[in-house]
């Protein structure tokens, strides 16, 4: 029996996001809404995704590209650390 793959699409406009890290994995919540404002509490879908570093960092990587942003630079050694090698 085929399944409709349009019958697990959710949709709904992004409105908040947390993460938090435990070890080597990290947990992110996503919260949308499918309704117009003003929004009630009740209006907010929580979603959780647990994600290893790897898949974190190309999800990462994807926004990035998909928005046109560049990703931030490393920071160069501040001068106490340059002072003092």
């Amino acid at each position: 029996m085929a399944v409709d793959d349009r019958s697990r699409d959710d949709f709904g406009a992004l409105v908040g996001w947390t993460s938090t890290r435990s070890g080597d994995r990290l947990t992110l919540r996503l919260q949308s809404v499918r309704t117009p404002p003003p929004h009630s509490e009740a209006d907010v879908d929580s979603r959780l995704y647990m994600l290893d570093r790897n898949q974190a960092a190309q999800l990462a990587n994807y926004l990035f590209e998909m928005s046109g942003h560049t990703k931030p630079g490393k920071r160069g050694r501040g001068w106490l650390a340059r002072l003092f090698g």
